[in-house]
């Protein structure tokens, strides 16, 4: 299987909200296949979500995995979800502070306040209806991708730009002082 070329920040399609997907697509082959390879570009780049519109296809479709890792070891994995047509139906008073990276941002790493619990809708890969209830970096995931369909990146959210900082002075500064929660 290849790896689907990414979108990086700068490409227009990361700034349009997506379409939303018709219920009879999911189900057909070219769909089915479509979701396959971005699994696959997801792990091969080390990433825990991939949003349609990171690949270029400006439509309502994000594939999220989530484990445990040395950086992330006290994390709650979610098995490989696919979210078709995904609304945040509701959320907490409560924001976290948590730092983020993105497969279209790079080589970067910025404090991102996100909702600590969500209640969300969407539709399954094969067109079954979800509603859940997420907390803590599983709601973070979730926030994260639904901005990407929404033509949001996570700088978009930052409160305070200063935190904005490259890869390697974040392991450097940060990684180094006993691993993180997140991403």
């Amino acid at each position: 299987m290849r790896r689907l070329p990414r979108t990086h920040l700068g490409n227009p399609v990361l700034r349009k909200k997506a379409k939303p997907i018709p219920l009879r697509d999911i189900a057909t082959e070219n769909f089915q296949r479509l979701v396959t390879q971005m699994f696959f570009t997801m792990r091969k780049v080390g990433g825990v979500g991939l949003a349609a519109p990171q690949i270029g296809k400006p439509i309502q479709l994000a594939v999220i995995e989530v484990k445990k890792t040395p950086t992330r070891p006290r994390i709650v994995p979610l098995e490989p979800t696919v979210i078709i047509n995904p609304r945040i139906l509701s959320h907490s008073r409560e924001l976290l502070n948590d730092w983020e990276g993105c497969l279209s941002f790079p080589n970067a790493r910025g404090l991102v306040p996100r909702y600590r619990t969500i209640r969300v809708s969407y539709f399954d890969r094969f067109g079954d209806k979800q509603v859940k209830t997420l907390r803590g970096f599983q709601a973070r995931v979730f926030q994260h991708e639904i901005d990407h369909l929404n033509g949001l990146i996570y700088v978009d959210k930052m409160v305070d730009m200063r935190t904005l900082t490259v890869l390697g002075e974040f392991k450097k500064r940060f990684l180094k002082k006993g691993g993180l929660n997140s991403r």
